[in-house]
């Protein structure tokens, strides 16, 4: 399926680069929809920061009444600044954790596409079974 490209990628037309991406994309859905979720968390982690902060009660407005977030800061008693439950209640906020759980989440997403990508690739390449 995939073996009808051009041996010299330099000498593949933008129509053959598009082809040879459809067929991927028909030969490997699920690959792909991780590949371009992963994607879009690369170019605007907040898509997947948000949801996560507010699912755990860190939300715009401070600690969301009901989640986990307030009964884990009655538990805490005060929070110290720099910790971890500060981090994520200054991201949740808008404040200087955005940038630190952003980073993360930018990370994780880079590093699960490029494991899945290394893992396809040692699997295709590996024994048969």
């Amino acid at each position: 399926m995939l073996d009808d490209h051009p041996s010299d990628p330099k000498q593949a037309s933008l129509e053959q680069i598009l082809e040879l991406i459809k067929q991927w994309i028909k030969a490997h859905p699920y690959q792909s929809i991780f590949h371009i979720v992963n994607g879009a968390i690369i170019l605007s982690p907040a898509i997947a920061t948000v949801p996560a902060l507010a699912g755990l009660g860190l939300g715009a407005g401070g600690p969301i009444p009901a989640f986990a977030a307030p009964a884990i800061q009655s538990w805490l008693g005060t929070v110290e600044a720099g910790s971890w439950f500060a981090i994520g209640q200054s991201a949740g906020m808008g404040g200087y954790g955005a940038g630190i759980v952003a980073g993360a989440a930018q990370m994780g997403a880079a590093a699960s596409s490029a494991t899945l990508a290394y893992l396809m690739r040692k699997r295709r390449n590996g024994p048969k079974l």
